[in-house]
């Protein structure tokens, strides 16, 4: 190997001459996210951007281009199963019946990483991590709270998924929203005005394939990062909005507030704290039941799990 660029079968030979598994995810961005998913696994794995391999650049379609390479190479001796997995993202290749035949390969069952990251579980992490409020304070009845919350806001996308989910399937469709745009675009007149016109065969559009406004088809539907991003900006907000519930005694009222401290209440973010460093908080709280099949997938490299 040399440079920063390894070839794809030397990859193949590091793995199995060390026993370390090499994981191949579509971009320098997942790395730092599924090494922390592999600390899970009983022994070590390396996680490589897939760009960072000689004659390939990123994205799902080199991941999968490179599994089929691996898998014509000549090897009588070692299974490439025991040695390689390939990560991808599941976009909508459901949707297009595109969803690749291949091992070793896993296919999120989310449209991308970042969709694993909208959850309960991680409602608590950040609120450890950036208000000033005590653990016994962080409870199942609070973050399912503000969950909804979150959710009826997330909401918000669930028609414009939809039409970039049209968008993608229908080669003929003259959509007025894509998975190329930004999230803010979603609070333009003009464009919100478009998207709701056509709420009606949306629907039934979404009857055909299923589909139902919950989280759930969200996290299926709506590009990651505009979850992600949606997410961070209405966390934020929920939680800066905990001390009036607090003083108001809706929720469980911390020891400022029974004293009339409610100035000093520890619901409180702390300072610093904003939209962009939510999100960073978010992205690198690898936990939860959301990401356990990813857990599972990667043991079963060496047949655990």
């Amino acid at each position: 190997m040399s440079g920063f660029c390894y070839e794809i079968d030397e990859l193949l030979n590091e793995a199995i001459i060390t026993g370390v598994p090499a994981i191949l995810v579509e971009g320098i961005d997942d790395i730092s996210i599924y090494e922390e998913i592999s600390t899970k696994a009983p022994f070590n794995v390396e996680v490589y951007a897939i760009e960072n391999i000689e004659g390939f650049t990123e994205g799902c379609d080199q991941v999968i281009a490179a599994i089929q390479e691996l898998d014509s190479l000549p090897n009588d001796s070692h299974s490439l199963s025991d040695n390689i997995l390939g990560i991808i993202d599941k976009d909508v290749r459901d949707y297009r019946g595109e969803l690749p035949d291949i091992e070793p390969l896993l296919v999120l069952n989310y449209y991308s990483i970042e969709s694993h990251f909208v959850s309960e579980q991680i409602i608590a992490n950040i609120l450890r991590l950036s208000s000033k409020t005590s653990r016994d304070l962080i409870s199942d009845e609070l973050c399912n709270l503000m969950m909804r919350e979150i959710e009826e806001k997330l909401l918000d996308l669930y028609y414009f998924s939809l039409e970039s989910l049209r968008n993608s399937v229908e080669s003929e469709y003259s959509a007025s929203f894509s998975y190329s745009y930004s999230p803010g675009r979603i609070y333009d007149l003009k464009t919100r005005q478009d998207v709701l016109e056509k709420q009606r065969d949306l629907d039934v559009f979404a009857t055909s394939l299923g589909l139902s406004p919950c989280i759930d088809t969200l996290k299926s539907i709506s590009k990651g990062k505009w979850l992600i991003d949606i997410f961070s900006q209405e966390l934020i907000n929920s939680i800066n909005g905990l001390p009036e519930k607090c003083s108001a005694s809706s929720i469980v009222t911390c020891k400022s507030c029974i004293s009339d401290a409610f100035d000093k209440c520890l619901y409180r973010i702390k300072d610093g704290f904003t939209k962009k460093t939510i999100r960073s908080l978010i992205l690198a709280s690898v936990e939860g039941a959301e990401v356990q099949y990813i857990e599972n997938r990667i043991s079963r490299i060496k047949g655990f799990a």
